[in-house]
């Protein structure tokens, strides 16, 4: 391998390595922006991710407790770390029958991810209630 190829080959590195840290910052500020707005009693940010081979999704939905309603919904799905998180009007609505308005199948598994999150902090709960 001469030096040209392996200069290049650090360069894509860095690269890669660049984009990724963006879109986690991007991330972290999307999730401290609904939080944020969404600050409120009996309300929880739960969010849930899915991975693919070559597209993968994050979703974002913001629980209301006693109702068992999603009140709002973001999701990023894409192949690329160019993606960026987009309302989600058609997520919101009963938790009972999220699973089923996913709009694709990384952001169903997404959505059951985050279900499960949902299911964990509120387990204690809805016993005690």
């Amino acid at each position: 391998m001469t030096w040209q190829a392996a200069a290049i080959l650090v360069a894509g590195f860095a690269v890669a390595g660049f984009f990724s840290y963006r879109q986690h910052a991007r991330y972290a500020r999307v999730v401290n922006q609904v939080a944020a707005e969404e600050n409120r009693g009996g309300v929880l940010l739960v969010s849930g991710r899915a991975k693919g081979k070559l597209r993968g999704a994050v979703v974002l939905l913001v629980v209301d407790r006693r109702r068992d309603t999603v009140t709002r919904a973001l999701a990023m799905e894409g192949a690329s770390v160019f993606a960026r998180f987009r309302e989600r009007p058609e997520l919101t609505g009963p938790l009972g029958t999220l699973a089923g308005r996913a709009p694709s199948k990384a952001v169903g598994r997404a959505v059951a991810d985050a279900l499960t999150m949902v299911s964990r902090l509120t387990a204690g709960q809805r016993s005690a209630a």
